[in-house]
């Protein structure tokens, strides 16, 4: 076998690699418009990703070597070479959005910031906030708090600079409620032109709504966002179960240590100086100045606007010839073999024939593995409407699927409760 480093590429650079070849899609103009707005999206999550485990990893390995007067690792440099891709290609990120927006509105899509409304799309903008939005806004008074590392890292902040005469300048942070709101709010058309605004400038229109009580005049915001170390630590304490630790591991995680910190390069010194205080970020985390706008991930729910041609053409599922409708699915597959290709197969048919056998008498068990399971999964529905009909039901759970763990460790809890023999990860 080869052993010249030279010839191999390190995985953490050859996984920035492939997330380029995703950054591609969005910049290939053969790609349907909407679908290239979906390609940043998803390259912008695959990044924060990342970081979270990734760089995370290595910065933790990289102080422990520190610690320890460990030498001759190369940990130091594939860092190097890390925060060197991720700012080539956050530069091409950047063209990659301008062109998209630019696109948009060649098709008569115009994404408007808070300064481009007119009187009627204002209005609408504040009746939005105040039914939909200002019931989730809880500022924070930067002054009064002593540290933030509680704060979550699965949205994105407003830093927000509130002034006016004869008063001493302040300076609040706003969690954008992503999850709770849609990123993207749609304004009334007009004569076939779509018009929509991104969430944090709805809030950047509002701001007066939300501090002009206590007298300030002026408001500035900025957005940032941080990204936690996201690796599950996991406790040997013997006395405690597997899913105990889990649960555990997964809360610790809402408080790991900040390894990236990105802002928008027009923020004042004050207010960024005191944030990267109240985060405690290090000068061993990453920092960068960047635009405007930040967790693009929200990208891949980007509205559905527009004419067909600007997305690509639907693929409903397809019937499969060996399982008509109102047959049972066992009398189908005891004729022969049958092979499903998702998605191009309907997945009902797993549905279907999981009904059917949570009711056939002739079933006894029914055993599956489970790698990821949604919050409302209806897989998860049909085996404990079975284990309800009698089955013996077993279900080998990984708990340890990354970023999915608190979800599976909810199905695993319901589970149990209706009676199905849960096999944890081993």
């Amino acid at each position: 076998m080869p052993k010249d480093p030279e010839i191999y590429i390190n995985r953490e650079i050859s996984w920035l690699h492939f997330n380029e070849r995703v950054l591609q899609e969005a910049m290939d103009n053969t790609t349907p418009l909407l679908e290239r707005a979906r390609f940043l999206g998803i390259y912008s999550n695959n990044r924060d990703e990342f970081f979270r485990v990734r760089v995370a990893t290595l910065k933790r390995l990289l102080k422990y070597e520190t610690d320890h007067e460990i030498v001759g690792k190369s940990t130091g440099l594939v860092l190097e070479q890390i925060i060197k891709n991720v700012n080539d290609q956050e530069k091409r990120f950047t063209a990659a959005h301008q062109k998209v927006v630019n696109d948009l509105a060649k098709n008569h899509i115009y994404l408007l910031d808070e300064n481009k409304l007119n009187n009627e799309q204002g209005e609408f903008v504040r009746t939005y906030f105040r039914e939909h939005v200002r019931p989730y806004l809880f500022p924070l008074m930067l002054r009064n708090v002593k540290t933030l590392a509680s704060l979550k890292d699965d949205s994105f902040y407003l830093g927000v600079y509130l002034h006016a005469e004869e008063m001493e300048a302040e300076y609040a942070l706003v969690q954008v409620p992503i999850g709770q709101v849609p990123r993207f709010l749609e304004l009334p058309s007009e004569n076939n032109n779509y018009y929509l605004i991104m969430l944090d400038d709805v809030i950047r229109y509002c701001l007066n709504e939300v501090f002009s009580v206590f007298g300030y005049e002026k408001f500035e915001a900025y957005t940032i966002k941080f990204t936690r170390d996201a690796e599950i630590e996991m406790d040997d304490d013997v006395s405690k179960s597997f899913m105990e630790i889990m649960s555990e591991s997964v809360k610790r995680r809402l408080k790991g240590e900040p390894v990236r910190f990105v802002y928008d390069k027009q923020i004042p010194d004050e207010l960024l100086k005191l944030l990267v205080k109240k985060f405690n970020i290090t000068k061993r985390d990453t920092m960068r100045a960047g635009g405007r706008y930040h967790n693009m991930k929200d990208f891949m729910e980007f509205p559905r606007l527009g004419s067909q041609s600007l997305r690509y053409p639907e693929m409903p599922p397809v019937p499969h010839p060996d399982m008509p409708s109102n047959v049972s699915m066992f009398d189908s597959i005891l004729k022969k073999d049958i092979m499903l290709h998702f998605p191009y197969h309907s997945f009902q048919y797993i549905l279907e024939w999981l009904r059917e056998a949570s009711i056939d008498p002739k079933v006894r068990s029914i055993k599956m593995t489970f790698y990821r399971a949604a919050r409302d999964s209806k897989v998860m529905n049909a085996l404990i409407n079975a284990a309800r009909n009698g089955k013996y039901v077993t279900v080998f759970m990984e708990l340890q699927a990354r970023f999915d763990e608190e979800a599976n460790i909810y199905w695993t809890n319901k589970l149990q409760d209706e009676g199905v023999k849960i096999i944890k990860t081993i």
